[in-house]
């Protein structure tokens, strides 16, 4: 195959393994002043163990890579990139050069990016056989341990903080705006400006069923209409439940497009990829335990096939950019959001 496959799993147990040189240092070149860091973070499960405090007895250091702006003395506006499941290598693959391009574009809008590996330390390059090696717990937690990093950056503008991702790096952006967490975790005064999922599962990641939003974190979660991997239609009610309880969300769903629709590569069915949209539904409930349906489901539920891809890189970037530009940069684009989403389709394709 000429790609990797982002696979989603409700993680449930934590299986960690040895840890693995971060392939981030590969980044490197990205800018002429990199900064490869270490952040302590933790192991955990769900939330319970977060509320409880019980996260602080399994420690561990995640990898991350600073890139700043070659022009400016700062403090810059930061966004942080989150991998899907493939893995941190998806950062240096040649059918998913998105987030690395991108990257490239925010560096001369004067805005620094911080590359989050949250696998390597725990063990694994990806999670395609073993999703709960890496739970998505550990990493909803290690976005906001990179946030807390940043608070004591003095190059970094901690005001201006923003986050996105496809697939799993989705999930964790879109949960980088849950106040539940961030409480539990981190001061308070910390939030990230804005959040740009893309293509998450609100199915089957174990977000809270009744979310709680920080309301200085604006939302731009973007969908694939003909996703048949991560259905969109759960994400469209998460969203309306995050708006009815206050938090700033745009929900776009583009009619046509699939799954990893920023990969490089013409849509492609994966036959082992493996869905839950079968299943019992995944959620945290208000005392920070999972629901029991979730958690007593067999496997016969799971299926296989699904598409990925869909070259739509090029026609996604102009809004994309625009949406940093008036979160970070306090810059009126030709269009809002809110007018763009007006041109969409606002529900999953039938």
């Amino acid at each position: 195959m000429k790609k990797l496959t982002a696979f989603l799993l409700m993680s449930v147990v934590s299986s960690i393994g040895f840890a693995l040189d971060t392939p981030l240092k590969q980044l490197s070149k990205i800018s002429k002043e990199t900064e490869l860091i270490k952040i302590q973070s933790y192991n955990v499960r769900d939330f319970s163990a977060i509320k409880s405090g019980r996260y602080k007895k399994s420690p561990i250091e995640v990898d991350a890579l600073i890139a700043y702006p070659q022009k400016g003395e700062g403090p810059f506006p930061l966004v942080m990139i989150a991998h899907a499941s493939g893995g941190p290598d998806q950062f240096n693959n040649e059918w998913f050069r998105f987030n690395k391009e991108t990257a490239s574009g925010l560096l001369k809008r004067g805005i620094a990016v911080m590359f989050l590996d949250n696998f390597s330390a725990r063990g694994a390059k990806h999670t395609y056989a073993n999703q709960s090696q890496v739970p998505l717990w550990s990493t909803y937690l290690d976005a906001f341990m990179a946030l807390e990093y940043l608070s004591e950056n003095l190059r970094v503008n901690i005001k201006k903080i923003g986050i996105h991702g496809w697939s799993r790096g989705g999930m964790i952006s879109m949960m980088a705006a849950e106040k539940r967490v961030r409480d539990a975790l981190i001061s308070k005064e910390l939030y990230f400006a804005a959040a740009q999922p893309r293509s998450p599962d609100c199915w089957s990641a174990g977000m809270f069923r009744n979310p709680l939003p920080i309301k200085e974190t604006k939302i731009w979660m973007v969908l694939g209409g003909a996703d048949d991997y991560t259905h969109a239609g759960p994400c469209v009610g998460m969203g309306e439940r995050i708006k009815k309880n206050g938090g700033d969300i745009e929900v776009t769903i583009k009619k046509g497009w699939g799954h990893g629709f920023t990969a490089n590569y013409d849509p492609e069915y994966e036959s082992d990829a493996q869905t839950f949209n079968d299943c019992p539904p995944w959620f945290m409930e208000d005392d920070g335990k999972s629901n029991t349906d979730a958690v007593s489901f067999g496997h016969s539920c799971i299926k296989y096939g699904a598409t990925i891809g869909g070259d739509k890189g090029f026609f996604f970037k102009p809004k994309f950019y625009n949406f940093w530009n008036e979160t970070l940069l306090d810059l009126a684009g030709t269009k809002t959001n809110q007018e763009e989403n007006q041109e969409e389709n606002h529900g999953p394709d039938k």
